[in-house]
């Protein structure tokens, strides 16, 4: 029987990474000590340290650092996660961890443990353990596939949603799971969606599920479905054994987290505060907002310089152009960037978004657009407070007066600073894009904020050109 099969791969797949874990940063730091002490890599004014010490430590610092890593929930068997969010959550641990055990040196007073050691650790452990479970997970989905015990999805309602899942669990196969077809009420059976066949109408679920053993999960993509209709499908699912998930995007704009609080005996399902709701968060945001505007001002003073020549040489017009946008909690301000269309360029048109290939643009606007150098004097706007280097990017008050009637939870963006930069911006969603699609990163993002999160999206912004116009 598959399910038993795929039981038996969720409880055992954990101990093998607890193990492997285990493992890597044991030997990994008996390797930083060669690296560190005795390679002649590093200099060491105190010569190689007592042996016997340093063995000793290893037990606990693997202890401590296999608990921190089970704290970011890196052993939970049904959670998904892509490689590249299973390295982050890694970083995280070992970044806490390292930091714990270098606040625990100071506290022993008989020994001097090397911080330099800690600190070689930290970053090795993290790649070896990145590295490692990257090829765990590429060698349990060749013996899941060899084994038949695939986790199965059968999706009732066939939307663009469900389109979305198919290609997500395509684009990520170490997740061994697959869709195995579609029930909807409007496609005939036997038709193909992104190769995944129609297997009937959302009536033959009960049926399908209860004599269809190869279903472990059952998706819910559906919105209009009456409350009666959805425990129906809930309550089959539990006599089952299958698990039940529902797409939460009721008008396409609820993203991933959601809380529930108890008064009264009542239950009430809310929103959940976003990270940086909590002052430490916001204060750290800023202090690190602070600190790269105003090095990324000073460093890059000279080729500000060059770029107001070339703009004021190319076409006659000021060298920045202002707007007024909407921020944090709806207040305005003014939002500043060079120049990269002739001056007055919606003189006859009003307020538009730039289009590819946009007559209005000069020759040095075109070149600045597409390597994102036009939003370069943000930085200022950074420094004041207006915006931070990350966020959802800002818009002018003519479009989110219109925006805040037709999307849902649009105005949720505004909870946080404006970006010089975002995750939809990265992932392609600018300028004459889904202001929907838009929408649903820029919730995903205040959501789940966090520092990495900042640090991966500047990262990326470098390489993003994608609708860059």
């Amino acid at each position: 029987m598959i399910i038993p099969r795929r039981r038996k791969r969720d409880s055992f797949l954990p101990w093998a990474q607890l193990a492997a874990d285990g493992v890597v940063i044991y030997a990994l730091l008996w390797v930083c000590f060669w690296l560190r002490f005795t390679s002649g890599y590093f200099k060491s004014t105190l010569g190689v340290p007592d042996y016997a010490i340093y063995a000793k430590a290893f037990i606990f610092i693997t202890f401590t650092l296999l608990f921190l890593v089970r704290y970011y929930g890196l052993y939970k068997p049904g959670r998904l996660l892509t490689f590249a969010a299973e390295a982050v959550n890694v970083f995280k641990a070992i970044a806490v961890g390292i930091v714990v055990l270098m606040a625990a040196t100071f506290f022993i007073r008989d020994f001097t443990f090397s911080r330099t050691f800690l600190l070689l650790a930290g970053i090795v452990i993290a790649f070896g353990v990145s590295l490692a479970r990257f090829l765990i997970g590429i060698l349990v989905m060749h013996v899941d596939r060899r084994r038949g015990s695939m986790r199965n999805i059968l999706v009732v309602g066939c939307d663009e949603n469900s389109r979305k899942l198919v290609t997500f669990y395509k684009n990520n196969p170490r997740l061994s799971t697959r869709i195995i077809g579609f029930l909807d009420d409007r496609l005939e059976k036997g038709t193909d969606v992104e190769s995944v066949p129609v297997l009937g109408k959302t009536e033959e679920l009960p049926e399908y599920v209860r004599w269809r053993r190869e279903v472990h999960e059952v998706v819910l993509a559906l919105q209009d479905l009456p409350h009666e209709k959805v425990l129906q499908i809930l309550c089959e699912c539990e006599k089952r054994l299958v698990t039940f998930r529902w797409v939460a995007d009721v008008l396409g704009l609820i993203t991933s987290r959601m809380g529930v609080s108890y008064l009264g005996g009542v239950s009430l399902l809310s929103f959940t505060d976003s990270p940086l709701a909590d002052w430490e968060n916001r204060f750290l945001k800023r202090t690190v907002d602070i600190g790269l505007s105003l090095a990324a001002l000073i460093f890059l003073g000279p080729l500000f310089l060059i770029i107001a020549l070339l703009i004021k040489t190319g076409s006659r017009g000021p060298v920045f152009y202002t707007q007024q946008r909407i921020g944090e909690d709806g207040r305005r301000f003014v939002l500043y960037k060079f120049r990269t269309m002739r001056a007055n360029a919606e003189k006859e048109t009003g307020p538009v978004w730039a289009a590819e290939k946009d007559p209005r643009r000069t020759r040095i606007g075109s070149f600045l657009r597409e390597n994102n150098l036009d939003e370069l004097p943000q930085l200022w706007n950074v420094l004041r407070g207006d915006m931070s280097l990350v966020g959802p990017r800002p818009e002018r008050p003519f479009f989110v007066s219109q925006f805040k009637e037709d999307i849902p939870r649009y105005m949720a963006r505004h909870t946080v600073r404006s970006g010089l930069t975002g995750w939809a911006q990265v992932n392609g969603l600018r300028g004459n894009t889904s202001i929907e699609e838009r929408t649903k990163f820029d919730l995903y993002y205040i959501e789940n904020w966090s520092l990495f999160l900042d640090v991966k999206i500047l990262f990326m912004t470098f390489f993003s050109r994608r609708n860059a116009y």
